[in-house]
């Protein structure tokens, strides 16, 4: 076989591998169970449960200012009566509260802006 022929082979199976990897990444995101934030004032826009030891928080926060929605971050070590009361087991946990106080998405770890703002316009942000 060619050498040629053989690295676009090999490009090409790197290539399918990356790509079965993406998928089996966004398959597998971590899940939380359904929190209620009934009655706890949380205003319409987005809401992020942080903690202040938690290493993956401060990008998923800096990912929710940057959707251009309003930001309300519930930090454990201030805030942690709110955390309880919610149901709030993990964090980083991002929220979309609608303006009716409903909760329209809720997103565990790693989330992008986009995919923030997305939820947001649904939520009528």
């Amino acid at each position: 076989m060619d050498s040629t022929v053989a690295r676009v082979l090999l490009v090409l199976a790197l290539l399918g591998v990356a790509a079965a990897a993406g998928a089996a990444a966004r398959r597998f995101r971590p899940q939380h169970p359904p929190i209620d934030i009934a009655g706890l004032g949380l205003p319409a826009g987005i809401t992020v449960f942080t903690s202040t030891d938690c290493p993956r928080c401060k990008p998923v926060l800096a990912s929710a200012r940057a959707s251009g929605v309003p930001v309300r971050e519930v930090t454990y070590e201030l805030e942690g009566d709110l955390q309880r009361r919610a149901g709030v087991i993990g964090v980083p946990l991002t929220v979309v509260v609608d303006r009716s106080g409903r909760v329209v998405a809720q997103l565990a770890g790693r989330v992008s802006a986009r995919r923030l703002r997305r939820a947001a316009v649904g939520a009528g942000l």
